[in-house]
């Protein structure tokens, strides 16, 4: 099953969800939220969220529908808002959209894509896609093989404290 460690883990999300929700009712000014909008769940509100472009909700959204935080898993909508979100620049987006290209889950497998979406997080200081992209480079999947950018991911990745990427660099001989 894949999961992406972006993703907000545990039971921790509906918390998330509720305070976040809560927070946007407007009780500081005097404003009530109606009767309707009081009954919706948590979920209910991330769904609106995303559908009204909240690019954080999207990806939530996305790791919802990945299976996470208790739901049922559907691969095809959770690729749906990973790459709305990941489309708008969201990292941890990409980086999810960048999993489900290569393990083809809810997409069609493709590791050249797969790479794509990983680089555009790379080159936002995400630790997991900058991993994923020098192990790439390493194995020449979806990219040219390169040692000399394998090494220079991964030490990226690794300077964030990347467990796998620092044992591939000793492996490597870095």
């Amino acid at each position: 099953m894949l999961r992406c460690r972006g993703c907000v883990s545990g039971s921790l999300i509906l918390a998330i969800i509720a305070a976040w929700t809560s927070g946007r009712c407007g009780a500081a000014d005097d404003i009530r939220p109606t009767d309707a909008a009081a009954a919706a769940s948590p979920i209910d509100q991330l769904q609106r969220d995303a559908e009204n472009g909240n690019v954080k909700a999207e990806y939530v959204l996305g790791c919802c529908y990945n299976g996470d935080h208790g739901f049922p898993r559907e691969p095809e909508k959770a690729v749906k808002w990973w790459r709305i979100a990941a489309d708008k620049g969201l990292a941890d987006a990409q980086f999810c959209l960048g999993l489900s290209c290569f393990l083809g889950e809810g997409v069609a497998k493709d590791v050249a894509e797969a790479a794509k979406w990983w680089r555009m997080a790379a080159d936002q200081d995400q630790m997991d896609a900058q991993y994923f992209l020098g192990l790439s480079y390493h194995t020449g999947l979806g990219v040219p093989k390169s040692t000399q950018l394998a090494v220079y991911w991964l030490k990226r990745s690794a300077d964030h404290g990347s467990k796998p990427a620092i044992d591939l660099l000793k492996q490597i001989g870095t």
